[in-house]
């Protein structure tokens, strides 16, 4: 049977969505595009010519998940005013909420991926220097000096922290973590919190 090329209402959402939603199901190895075009009623190769490749699939399935990730930090931003708060949901929000966490697993298949292809390479750059700026910022609001680099160090720390979460490393919890990030914080910023 042949699938029709269905126009979808808001089409490029529908199918992150369901995206979003077959890779939550089955796992990222299982996350076929003809799948995907059987879920969303339309062919493979249709979404092909949307998306280009499956790598640039999963990176618009990044992108929607940091976005919505990123209107959750505005939020936290908006209701949170201590900058050592701030500092410390930062890295909560930062961590994956559970073991196997989907956003997670995506950032662990983008990131052999983005050694091959420019076009991951420089979205995959954006999206880190976002989180990094909004950290520097956060750390410069607590009167951190040397900001930038702080922030980078802190953000590698928890890309490390947030693997060992994904795969459900013994022990590791998400508070044990971001303590661990905390501690590299100055002591007289840490002596605010």
């Amino acid at each position: 049977m042949q699938r029709r090329n269905r126009r979808l209402d808001r089409p490029r959402e529908r199918v992150l969505e369901v995206a979003w939603e077959l890779l939550v199901e089955k796992g990222l190895a299982d996350l076929t595009l003809a799948e995907l075009g059987r879920r969303v009623d339309t062919s493979a190769s249709h979404l092909l010519y949307y998306f280009g490749s499956k790598d640039e699939l999963l990176l618009e399935v990044l992108r929607w998940s940091e976005t919505q990730l990123w209107t959750r930090w505005q939020r936290i931003l908006a209701e949170e005013s201590d900058p050592v708060e701030r500092i410390r949901r930062f890295c909560a929000l930062y961590l994956p909420p559970r073991a196997k966490d989907p956003r997670w697993l995506l950032w662990m298949e983008i990131w052999p991926r983005v050694l091959r292809l420019e076009v991951l390479r420089e979205a995959h750059a954006g999206l880190d220097e976002r989180w990094r700026v909004s950290l520097a910022g956060l750390l410069v609001d607590a009167g951190v000096a040397d900001a930038g680099p702080l922030a980078r160090r802190i953000c590698a720390l928890l890309d490390g922290l947030s693997v060992a979460l994904t795969l459900d490393e013994a022990g590791l919890t998400i508070k044990e973590a971001c303590d661990h990030a905390m501690a590299l914080l100055p002591s007289e910023t840490r002596a605010l919190d």
